[in-house]
């Protein structure tokens, strides 16, 4: 078996070093995770070998990868690849995988069971890169989640251009001729795949802010015109490393204004423009608990039954729940749910309500989960 060790520290990385220095600072998971990858020659535990891991993790100044790679297929070689990646463990530590939930750590265990090794994989905490951007895929016009895809995203690109299904032939010779160039392309596949699992970190930022609602409100500017219209500035706890394309998504079906309505997005620089429709229009705030209420038809509004017992039976009526409201003119913004309260509505039907606008509300814990709620929009194409 062969031992190899790098060092990566901040200069190493890519034009997003900042970001993922940051992301490191904020974000606890990073700072006791154990980033790692494997190799093998096929999907099957039982009939397939393991010849190769690699992991990383934070020295508190820089990153330390570890490799290991079996000299051949033969279980005792395997072995050793696989004891000395598990004696890397510590009580505590995060396994941070691409897809490892699915493939790698399954491999581990039942490779562990073939070769009568104890371990305790499934007592560690996980997280997988992989699904946490599953959700992101549509979202940053991404193909598909293959790992080098989020790095051609990120403009990462790798001197490695072998796949881990065409490095096998490669094992198997190197297996039986022990040659420098098999040895370094082997190592440098893996060494690149948990290298750029550091690299595409910053991705993550759209998680936090989109997803997570890791975001501050910095202001609002008023857009008058023949589309008034409110624009909020966001800023996450981290930058955006690529800016999107300008993103319109329509409410029109939501509601039964005649209008256009869109929410739109943009960024730029790192930070959020978020858009949302401003309409003057006279709205209805629906009592929930029709019961209470009667209904006046001449003045068009219910009121509780405490103060129409002083009206005259002839001029009310028991409310419905489609009746049961007052009106209110104003300015108003629409948003999903009630986040913002009181929340009115056009009519009683329509999924989509309205808060009356006030600058006030620029940084009320309301307004940010309306804002969160239109992000998660925008991501997942519903509320």
């Amino acid at each position: 078996m062969l031992t190899r060790t790098y060092n990566i520290t901040w200069e190493d990385f890519p034009g997003n070093r900042r970001i993922i220095s940051r992301l490191t600072e904020q974000t606890p998971f990073l700072q006791r995770g154990l980033f790692f990858d494997i190799e093998t020659t096929g999907f099957s535990a039982e009939k397939n070998a393991l010849y190769l891991i690699g992991c990383c993790r934070f020295t508190g100044r820089s990153w330390q990868i570890t490799q290991w790679l079996a000299g051949n297929e033969s279980p005792e070689e395997q072995r050793l690849v696989l004891e000395s990646f598990l004696g890397q463990l510590t009580p505590g530590d995060l396994l941070i995988s691409y897809n490892g939930s699915t493939f790698d750590l399954t491999f581990l265990e039942k490779k562990s069971r073939q070769l009568s090794i104890q371990e305790n994989l499934t007592s560690f905490d996980h997280v997988d890169l992989y699904k946490d951007l599953r959700p992101l895929k549509n979202f940053l016009h991404l193909n598909d989640l293959k790992l080098k895809t989020v790095e051609r995203f990120l403009g990462i690109f790798r001197e490695d251009t072998y796949s881990g299904g065409a490095l096998i032939p490669v094992f198997k010779s190197y297996a039986r001729t022990h040659t420098h160039a098999e040895e370094e392309t082997l190592l440098l596949h893996n060494y690149e795949d948990i290298q750029d699992l550091l690299y595409i970190l910053p991705v993550l930022a759209y998680k936090n802010i989109f997803l997570d609602g890791q975001f501050i409100i910095n202001g609002s500017l008023r857009i008058d015109g023949e589309t008034p219209a409110i624009q909020w500035t966001l800023t996450g706890d981290t930058p955006l490393p690529v800016s999107l394309p300008r993103t319109s998504l329509s409410l029109a079906g939501l509601c039964s204004l005649k209008t256009p309505l869109d929410a739109v997005l943009e960024t730029r620089d790192g930070q959020i423009f978020l858009t949302l429709p401003l309409i003057r229009e006279e709205l209805k705030y629906f009592y929930p608990n029709y019961q209470d209420y009667y209904y006046l038809p001449q003045e068009d509004c219910a009121i509780h039954k405490s103060v129409a017992a002083f009206v005259d039976k002839k001029f009310r009526r028991k409310a419905t729940a489609k009746n049961c409201y007052i009106k209110k003119a104003g300015e108003f913004l629409p948003q999903p749910g009630e986040k913002i309260s009181p929340a009115f509505k056009i009519h009683f039907d329509d999924r989509l309500n309205w808060f009356e606008y006030c600058a006030k509300q620029n940084f009320s814990e309301e307004l940010h989960a309306c804002l969160q709620a239109y992000l998660r929009f925008f991501v997942l194409g519903s509320f």
